[in-house]
């Protein structure tokens, strides 16, 4: 939408300009990974999905550039993933990871990735991270109210294993939970599934990019617990991340290099 002017330009639909040249984009990735209770991140898990492993929560900062659909502009991300199996109906189990909720700094991929892809995406203010003195510091805000704060210390090299981890841990990909709801009858859903979107993808696999540097370390994520006043749309999302228990922090981990994020070969999971 707006369906009057064609389809929405984004990474699926490439636009029909001169200038556009397709190729891959330039990424940080900066995750903070924690242990937490079972009965915790299985309740934010839909129907069809259960825990993979141990039950473990992922925050991922992205900042991602040079990227064409955009006339190489580049936007910020910040997300919750959860390693999941999904059983199927033909019981084979696919392995993935489960984003239970993703806030990008700009309206044009939220706008086709909530569409399109069923990704859970929201608004906030996403600065780049600020480094100093061997630390990285990201925050998230939504109209001037800090909800969430990372702190990163990655300065050692990552050893194969640790790279192997990674990842496995994203097994087939990325899984979302597509909802929408049909107009005039609101509990009822006009589109109600979980998406995979593949890992490495379809042009990753055309195109392959080099491996992406690693640096391992030691980080740490918190909430700000908001009022209904402070995020009136979004204050139940973050009181349920700051509850979340931590029990035990895992490596924390950089990663930069260069990939393909358009997810055209993604598939409805049975």
């Amino acid at each position: 939408m707006p369906t009057s002017f064609g389809v929405a330009a984004g990474p699926r639909q490439a636009p029909p300009h001169a200038d556009y040249r397709p190729g891959p984009i330039r990424f940080s990735r900066y995750v903070v990974r924690v242990l937490g209770r079972h009965d915790q991140l299985s309740a934010l898990l839909p129907k069809g999905l259960v825990l993979r492993g141990d039950p473990m929560a992922q925050f991922h900062f992205f900042c991602l550039r040079d990227i064409p659909w955009l006339a190489g502009r580049g936007y910020n991300i910040l997300s919750l993933m959860i390693p999941v199996r999904h059983a199927g109906t033909g019981g084979e189990a696919i392995d993935g990871v489960f984003t239970a909720v993703m806030w990008e700094n700009m309206g044009d991929p939220i706008i086709t990735g909530r569409e399109q892809l069923g990704h859970p995406k929201l608004y906030a203010q996403l600065p780049d991270p600020r480094h100093l003195n061997g630390e990285t510091h990201i925050r998230a805000s939504w109209e001037g109210f800090t909800f969430a704060e990372m702190k990163l210390a990655c300065d050692a090299p990552a050893a194969p294993a640790l790279v192997a981890d990674i990842g496995a841990s994203v097994g087939s990909g990325i899984i979302a939970h597509k909802y929408i709801p049909r107009s005039g009858q609101w509990e009822t859903a006009d589109a109600d599934y979980l998406t995979l979107s593949p890992v490495p993808g379809a042009a990753n696999l055309a195109d392959p990019q080099p491996a992406p540097a690693v640096r391992v370390g030691t980080g740490h994520i918190s909430f700000n617990v908001p009022t209904w006043q402070d995020m009136p749309t979004q204050y139940h999302i973050v009181e349920k991340l700051a509850a979340l228990e931590q029990s035990a922090p895992l490596d924390a981990f950089v990663m930069e290099g260069t990939t393909y994020l358009d997810f055209r070969d993604q598939t409805i999971l049975n």
